[in-house]
């Protein structure tokens, strides 16, 4: 497979994400994407069929994968492999925005980030990825309503202390 062209871009929570491979072009197979993150970026822990693999490209994450105890760091060079409906999340814990490629199997999941995230075009004004978000800010409402119909569930942390 080649792929060319100008590639599709959106800002999910407080992320932007660059699709290198669209999961529309390999059958739901499989998709692969640039996830570039800033500091103290990251989603809410959660759960989903879709496996993931993420090459670290740039900075310093923090993973949690199953065990809210046992989180552990990822740096430059790092694989990290999290498996169909493993609980899970990670944050960036570096001070200037992290890299991360993230593949998607059967990548459905992009789908969903379809849903919820906002398309960037020439006119759209990207987050400073340099500067910590403002969390308050965000609006999750599409979240949270669209998680159901795409197979994600939201674990919150008292919940995951259990």
């Amino acid at each position: 497979m080649k792929t060319n062209g100008k590639k599709e871009e959106l800002i999910v929570l407080t992320d932007v994400i660059k699709v290198l491979v669209s999961n529309t072009e390999t059958g739901n197979e499989y998709a692969v994407f640039e996830e570039n993150v800033p500091p103290l970026g990251g989603p809410p822990p959660h759960m989903h069929p879709d496996e993931e693999i993420f090459y670290i490209v740039k900075g310093e994450f923090e993973f949690i994968l199953n065990d809210i105890q046992n989180p552990f760091k990822a740096l430059e060079g790092s694989v990290v492999h999290v498996p169909s409906n493993a609980l899970h999340t990670f944050k960036n814990i570096g001070k200037t925005p992290g890299k991360m490629i993230v593949l998607l199997s059967p990548g459905k999941l992009l789908d969903y980030f379809r849903v919820i995230g906002k398309y960037v075009d020439e006119t759209t004004e990207l987050p400073d990825l340099t500067k910590v978000p403002d969390i308050s800010k965000l609006d999750v409402t599409k979240v949270f309503e669209f998680a159901p119909g795409h197979n994600v569930q939201f674990v919150l942390p008292e919940i995951m202390e259990n």
